[in-house]
């Protein structure tokens, strides 16, 4: 049966804590190198096949140890995830550097900005249309 290398080193680190936790060294394991470049790992002999042997020389107080700086790794990277999360779900709904511009301003500075630039171009800047009355109240 042919096993990918990184199923394989997790069916060995699953085999290895289990051992760990019944409090005894796992016996070494003989796994084969296979396939081309050896990047395919088997628990039978293969063609071409090296063989490589698992064992875990660590005591039980330093399997421990590791465990323990995993979960709590495990729980600090959780912790940061969710701290990262809950910012961006609060920058979600700000604008630049959390700034939000009101409809109203963005209207009121659009003909400013036309009208400047206008000008600047050598256009007469034109007035707003004048109400006329009506002729007949003229008379």
């Amino acid at each position: 049966m042919k096993v990918s290398p990184s199923k394989h080193w997790r069916a060995v680190a699953a085999a290895l804590g289990l051992a760990a936790a019944a409090g005894h060294a796992a016996p070494p394991q003989t796994v084969y190198r296979c396939g081309p470049e050896g990047r395919v790992y088997s628990q039978t002999p293969c063609a071409d096949g090296k063989p490589v042997t698992i064992d875990d020389p660590r005591s039980a107080s330093q399997r421990q140890a590791a465990r323990e700086a995993a979960e709590r790794d495990a729980r600090m990277a959780k912790q940061l995830s969710d701290e990262r999360r809950q910012r961006e779900a609060v920058a979600a709904g700000q604008g630049l550097a959390g700034l939000k511009a009101t409809p109203a301003e963005d209207k009121a500075s659009a003909p400013v900005r036309k009208a400047k630039a206008k000008a600047a171009a050598g256009d007469p800047v034109m007035s707003p249309p004048m109400r006329v009355p009506p002729a007949s109240a003229a008379k």
